[in-house]
């Protein structure tokens, strides 16, 4: 977080800011999530765990099944409406000022921690609530309500952040504390918290594999193992940006170095631009959209099957 000049015109970001929200809109208005949820439960996790996730028991299938089964709940909702979005925080993690592999890959260990930490913390309350408690937090209205919350807050902190990369909040910016804006400009603090937000994900999440998940976690009745299992959860949310990392930084490492060193205002817009469009989508998608009906809109043109 810093007051740095703007190469780009008032009149041209203000501009890409429009268009970035205008695309993430009509990803959100089109989103067919019948398609995406479809692949990771019939594609991803069938073949793994089976094409019945819920009818799968601690008791028959012990924790070393739970392991694997928590791997693909996170692993299957890569695509879902609920962790699309975490790909927008990429340009902000392959690249950085420090324009080092070694940064680049150390900023998403960072990540990652974030995203355990997170899940850690989600995993500790799931486990300490009881049978009864479990079974009416985890059923689809009240975790739809909890995604609504969960991913429109999410959705505002994006935005803001990408306001401020824009530089449009330079005069508020400029008022902190010199060490403070130094601390939220580093390429490790916005690491940091860009993996507490995707570890947020998970809290959100109200998709059926997953619902299926934490019903088999708590089964174990141990609130260590459902932690443990909730961390494995995690990485496997992020495994699709892990990937996609480590092509552009195994590929093209030495290009994107010399590439941000010598245009650090374009990396800057082109994360400004990638995290107002996520936050755009779960604003529409999982706030406007569900209080307002206005979504939806490829099942209303009938474009896609109900």
């Amino acid at each position: 977080m810093h007051v740095a000049e703007q190469p780009y015109t008032l009149r041209r970001r203000i501009s890409w800011a429009a268009a970035a929200v205008i695309i993430g809109i009509v990803a959100a208005g089109f989103w067919n999530y019948h398609v995406v949820d479809d692949f990771g439960k019939n594609v991803v996790a069938a073949p793994l765990i089976g094409e019945d996730p819920a009818a799968a028991t601690y008791e028959d299938k012990g924790a070393g099944f739970g392991f694997l089964f928590a791997a693909v709940a996170g692993l299957a909702a890569t695509f879902t409406a609920c962790n699309c979005v975490v790909f927008s925080m990429l340009p902000g993690l392959t690249c950085s000022k420090a324009a080092s592999r070694f940064t680049a890959v150390r900023a998403l260990l960072v990540f990652l921690a974030g995203v355990t930490v997170v899940c850690a913390a989600y995993g500790v309350y799931i486990g300490a609530l009881g049978d009864g408690q479990l079974s009416q937090y985890n059923e689809r209205e009240v975790r739809l309500s909890q995604a609504q919350t969960t991913f429109t807050i999410l959705g505002c902190m994006m935005v803001i952040w990408s306001l401020i990369t824009f530089g449009f909040m330079n005069r508020v910016i400029s008022c902190l504390p010199a060490s403070i804006r130094r601390f939220f400009a580093s390429p490790m603090t916005q690491a940091g918290l860009m993996g507490l937000m995707s570890g947020f994900f998970a809290i959100g999440r109200p998709y059926p594999v997953f619902r299926d998940f934490l019903a088999y976690a708590a089964e174990s009745g141990s609130v260590l193992y459902v932690m443990a299992a909730m961390v494995v959860q995690g990485i496997g949310q992020s495994v699709g940006l892990i990937l996609v990392f480590a092509i552009l930084i195994g590929g093209f490492g030495r290009k994107l170095s010399a590439w941000t060193a010598a245009h650090p205002e374009k990396l800057r817009l082109i994360s400004s631009v990638a995290l107002m469009i996520g936050g755009a989508y779960f604003i529409y998608y999982w706030g406007l959209a569900f209080a307002y009906d206005i979504g939806r809109w490829g099942f209303k043109l009938n474009w896609y099957a109900n």
